[in-house]
Parts: C-alpha cells; sequence; structure tokens
C-alpha cells in the first residue's frame, strides 16, 4: 500500500515521464522528415551529367539534302518541329520554309528537273507512301496508294517517269511509274535479293541503285528498262549505298562503311576511280550533287547531331549550311 504522499508524486512523475515520451517521439518524427528530405532533394533538383542535353534542348537533325535544279535553293528533311517535315532553304542558308506542316512523318525529298515539284516519302497514311507537291507545298498527292511500304523516290531528268522501292512483292524491288502514278512496273525482279534507293543517270538511260544480290550491299547500275546489271563496287566486305549521279554524267557519290564508319566517296561512272571525301570519323552521308557538279550536300553527324554540309567536289571547302 501506498502512502498518499508518494502516491501523488508518482503520478506527477508518471504526468512528466508521459510529457517527456512525447517530446522525443516529436522530435523523431521531425528528424525523420527532414533526414527523408535531404535524401529527395537532390533527386527533385539533380541536373544532367556534363555534356548531356535535356531533350527539349537537343539541337534539329537535318538530313537528305538535294538541290533544285537551278542550284539557288536545297529541300531537306528535318525534325525541329518535333517530327520529320520537309523544309526548303536558299543554298546561302537563308530563307528556311516548311513546306509539308504535318503532324506525321515526311522526309527524303526529290526535286523534279524542272523545278516544279517535290516528291517524298510521308507516313500520313499509316504506311510508306511516295506523295507529290509543288514547291510550295501545294497541291500535295499520293502516288503509290498501296498497304506496302513504298520510299526513296528519284525524277527521270525529263521530269516523266519516277523510279522508287518497294515492298509490295515481300522484298524490296526497284520499281518506275509515271508522274501521276499510273503504270507502276516492278524493273529488277529479283526474289532472292534487296534492291533499293534508285537514282537515274542524267541522259535518263541507266538507273544505279545499291542491292545485296551478290551478299554485300553494292552499287549497281542497270539500263532503264531493268536490263544488264553491272556491280560496281563490289566489295563484300563493305556497305555501300544511297548513290548520286553527278549531272554531267562522269561520276557516281554515294555513302560507304568500308572504313568503319559512315563515309561519303566519289567513283567514276564505270565503278574506277574511287576516292573518300569525307574523311571523318563523325558519320557522313546522303550525298546530293549540285547541278553545275561543283558541289555536294550531305548530311553529317561531326558536330554530335544531323546537319547540312556542303562541300566542293574534291572535298574541300566545307561549310555548314545552317548555323544553329
Amino acid at each position: 500500500m501506498l502512502f498518499p504522499e508518494f502516491k501523488k508524486e508518482l503520478q506527477e512523475m508518471k504526468k512528466y515521464l508521459m510529457l517527456l515520451l512525447i517530446i522525443i517521439f516529436s522530435a523523431s518524427i521531425i528528424f525523420m522528415a527532414v533526414s527523408c528530405r535531404e535524401e529527395v532533394l537532390p533527386l527533385e533538383i539533380e541536373q544532367p551529367p556534363e555534356g548531356l542535353l535535356k531533350l527539349a534542348e537537343r539541337p534539329p537533325d537535318d538530313g537528305y539534302p538535294f538541290w533544285s535544279p537551278d542550284g539557288k535553293m536545297i529541300t531537306f528533311e528535318t525534325d525541329r518541329d518535333g517530327n520529320w517535315e520537309i523544309y526548303t532553304i536558299n543554298s546561302d542558308g537563308t530563307g528556311l520554309v516548311n513546306l509539308t506542316n504535318h503532324p506525321a512523318e515526311d522526309f527524303i525529298p526529290s526535286w523534279s528537273p524542272d523545278g516544279k515539284k517535290i516528291i517524298f516519302n510521308s507516313y500520313r497514311d499509316g504506311n510508306g507512301e511516295i506523295y507529290l507537291m509543288n514547291v510550295d507545298g501545294s497541291g500535295l498527292v499520293n502516288l503509290t496508294n498501296n498497304p506496302a511500304d513504298d520510299g526513296n523516290p528519284s525524277w527521270k531528268p525529263d521530269s516523266k517517269k519516277i523510279a522508287f522501292n518497294t515492298y509490295r512483292d515481300g522484298i524490296t524491288e526497284i520499281y518506275t511509274m509515271n508522274t501521276d502514278g499510273s503504270g507502276q512496273a516492278n524493273l529488277t525482279n529479283s526474289p532472292d535479293s534487296d534492291d533499293s534507293d534508285p537514282f537515274w543517270s542524267p541522259d535518263g538511260k541507266m538507273i544505279a541503285f545499291e542491292s545485296n544480290r551478290e551478299g554485300g550491299w553494292d552499287i549497281f547500275v542497270m539500263n532503264a528498262d531493268g536490263t544488264v546489271l553491272a556491280n560496281l563496287t563490289n566489295d563484300p566486305e563493305s556497305n555501300d549505298g544511297t548513290t548520286s549521279w553527278s549531272p554531267d554524267g562522269k561520276m557516281i557519290a554515294f555513302n560507304t562503311y568500308r572504313d568503319g564508319n559512315w563515309e561519303i566517296y566519289i567513283m567514276n561512272a564505270d565503278g574506277s576511280g574511287l576516292a573518300n571525301l569525307t574523311n571523318s570519323p563523325a558519320d557522313d552521308g546522303f550525298p546530293s550533287w549540285s547541278p553545275d557538279s561543283k558541289k555536294i550536300a550531305f548530311q553529317s553527324f561531326r558536330d554530335g547531331y544531323g546537319e547540312i554540309y556542303i562541300m566542293n567536289a574534291d572535298g574541300s571547302g566545307l561549310q555548314r549550311l545552317i548555323e544553329e
């Protein structure tokens, strides 16, 4: 039995002890909250590693340039609006214009030799189709209208026919069609190989293209009716493709991986006289000759992203087209 005085003191002690426990518990909660905030806070404000850009700050990729027949402008593909669009620009880097303005992917443009039209690839119908438009972006027409993927269009020099590659036969083949989309015909008819990326010779008598029909990817030429094929590069250890025939008919520029990265080479129209024009550790590709055969526009990743460069036909005089 406890004395009344001691019982009273014990009750007081319990009260103070309970208060002390509450204070300790509250302090621990505050400490844990601060500790957690100290751990989380750096994650909320963490900056990207040095040299790494946020997606919104990434420079645009520009590629696949193609000269206008008068040499005053270049059309090209770019993702500067968040998707691939077809633009034009003056050959001095001024006057940038978006021609397509569409949320679907539009790319690989080619200017008609008469200067009136531009053809390009588009996925606006859910698959790869070839579209035609006026040089101001108006008058859009789907030329291929096929559920298979069609792409890489190239104009015949008289502006009356278009060559392109298609997957409608279960393998990639080279077709031609009239400029209204009629008369589509298979030129290569090669069920055991892929043939793609055609480019007409300036006299309209031949077509250069890339093919893996002899193992590796090589540059071939054939007559405009698909007969008499010849392998120009004949290098089974390399990958060669994306040809561009010089307007004077003497040279062919193309992409190649024979040096361990993508470079731009030129060769004589018979496959002789191969020369590396770019000689850069970065990837370069998609060459396009100027109408006077003195310059080549191309895409380069030498600055870390796709840009359009122009160089002389011997690889000298390198200059970037668009200063971002």
